[in-house]
């Protein structure tokens, strides 16, 4: 939310800092990973895909 507020907000200067704290996170996050990122990335996106789903059928459960 933090980036997106970021990009609305200031779109000149956007994208660089977006850039550089993608890239910070990444580094922060994969300093501890195990030696395969690729097995990391894809654990870490199966977490994101399984919390966004669960607020979806939150968001759907609650407009029934």
């Amino acid at each position: 939310m933090a980036i997106r507020e970021w990009a609305t907000h200031a779109p000149a200067a956007a994208a660089p800092g977006i850039a550089r704290t993608v890239a910070h996170f990444v580094g922060q996050v994969l300093a501890d990973a195990p030696t395969d990122a690729a097995r990391t990335l894809r654990e870490l996106h199966a977490d994101q895909a399984a919390r966004a789903r669960a607020v979806v059928e939150n968001v759907v459960a609650l407009h029934r």
